[in-house]
């Protein structure tokens, strides 16, 4: 494998998504092995311990690679997890030429114009040809499957779920403190950034936006969770936009063992692509699903609600574990703001 195709896989896999478009990897080449680690500076926050942000984005990156190397005639052997006492290697990764290529890899054309879209509301119906695909591709994965909420009691279910994880993000000191300093205020309202969430990417209206600004300082947002601002914007991040969307699924995964996760990591990315193949836009929402496992210590005063809402998630789609929900529509436009990247050296060693 040249220098060039290693190049390309590697872009390919950093165009996969993050919570919060953190981008924490990190690759090392040893001639045609390739270690995908977890980087340390970008990974760890309150949200993403025992990695499970992190780990879903690993599982993107890898799929994304293995997509666009298939296309290449390329195959790849995998071991996850290769050592139990480093927590940061991920997976090595074996490329080799793969004797029963077959050029036609349609995923591989959907990996640099899969993209988040924040905004609303959104066209319908979803076809069931389509909801059929969107579930095969997860399905490829093993143990992986796509909940869809069918009768009206079950999507009411659904969104009150993650309203009420998207209300504990601004009601927690600690969750605040996190989704926040994600936001680069720095690039301004019309700009880009390549790490972290560009304010133009949140799909905020314009006159809310200083209003929005201002809610980073935690005295402030504590003054205005008195009077349930938490709750006026969950119902404005999540209540509403999913309101107005036709499609809702829920990414189910066996269990909460790292390797479900990373492999929910892929079949997320399997879904999101064949989306964006069928002209669909996406918008994640994992709060519910990340608070739900059990893995995020919010402070005490947090702990009941958040144990009722890992019971009602639980309901859902037991005896699976729920990981990320996925708002699906036909915009009328794409965003015109997209989350960028940093560049492919500040990933690791390149040879």
């Amino acid at each position: 494998m040249n220098r060039h195709t290693k190049a390309d896989i590697l872009r390919a896999g950093i165009a996969a998504p993050s919570a919060d478009n953190s981008q924490p990897w990190q690759f090392a080449w040893s001639g045609d092995e390739l270690d995908l680690r977890i980087d340390a500076s970008r990974s760890g926050g309150v949200s993403d311990t025992r990695y499970v942000l992190s780990d879903l984005a690993a599982g993107a990156c890898l799929e994304n690679m293995i997509i666009h190397a298939r296309s290449l005639g390329y195959a790849a052997d995998l071991q996850t997890f290769p050592r139990d006492e480093d927590a940061l290697w991920v997976a090595r990764i074996r490329w080799r030429r793969d004797p029963e290529w077959n050029s036609s890899e349609p995923l591989a054309g959907a990996i640099e114009r899969r993209h988040t879209d924040r905004s609303f509301p959104w066209r319908g119906p979803i076809a069931a040809q389509t909801q059929a695909r969107l579930d095969a591709q997860a399905r490829l994965i093993p143990g992986q499957q796509l909940y869809w909420p069918q009768t009206s009691p079950e999507r009411k279910a659904s969104l009150r779920i993650i309203r009420q994880a998207e209300t504990l993000r601004f009601r927690s000191p600690a969750l605040h403190a996190e989704l926040f300093s994600s936001i680069r205020f720095a690039a301004g309202w019309q700009n880009g950034c390549e790490e972290g969430l560009a304010p133009a990417t949140l799909a905020v209206e314009p006159p809310m936006r200083p209003v929005f600004q201002a809610l980073r300082r935690p005295a402030l947002m504590r003054m205005l969770n008195r009077i349930g601002a938490a709750s006026g914007l969950g119902w404005r991040s999540a209540w509403l936009p999913i309101r107005l969307s036709p499609g809702l699924c829920l990414l189910v995964i066996p269990s909460t063992a790292r390797s479900d996760v990373l492999a929910g990591g892929r079949a997320l990315q399997r879904v999101w692509l064949q989306a964006t193949l069928d002209g669909l836009s996406v918008q994640p929402y994992a709060a519910a699903g990340v608070l739900s496992l059990g893995f995020v210590p919010v402070e005490p005063a947090f702990q009941p609600p958040l144990s009722r809402l890992g019971s009602a998630l639980s309901e859902l789609c037991a005896p699976g574990c729920g990981l990320v929900f996925l708002r699906l529509g036909y915009a009328r436009s794409a965003p015109s703001s997209r989350s960028g990247r940093r560049a492919l050296a500040s990933f690791g060693a390149f040879p």
